[in-house]
């Protein structure tokens, strides 16, 4: 397979993953025994929230999350296929929505 490497920070733990261009990063994450958070996988809601601290990914159907914070690096795992060689931090939900609709009361 040819793919990028995708490393994951999750939970205090680092993965590194082998992803293809034409799956997603949560995909290839739960087939290699990654348990990341998720709900709709669709890119509707936020709970599969990520930052990358370095690479790109493709997600145009992230519609849960507003292109201000995809240009910061946020992005919707369950939708976000690699462009290229990534790092990324897990489980960012109450981060995206705190950014996106004010702080939570």
């Amino acid at each position: 397979m040819s793919g990028y490497q995708v490393t994951i920070h999750h939970q205090g733990q680092t993965y590194q993953i082998e992803v293809s261009a034409d799956q997603t990063v949560l995909e290839a994450a739960l087939a290699q025994g990654i348990d990341l958070p998720f709900s709709c996988q669709a890119g509707v809601c936020t709970t599969c929230a990520g930052r990358l601290s370095r690479g790109k990914v493709e997600q145009s159907e992230a519609m849960g999350i507003a292109p201000e914070l995809q240009q910061q690096g946020y992005a919707l795992l369950c939708v976000a296929q690699p462009r290229s060689d990534l790092e990324v931090e897990s489980s960012k939900e109450d981060e995206v929505y705190d950014l996106q609709f004010g702080q939570s009361q």
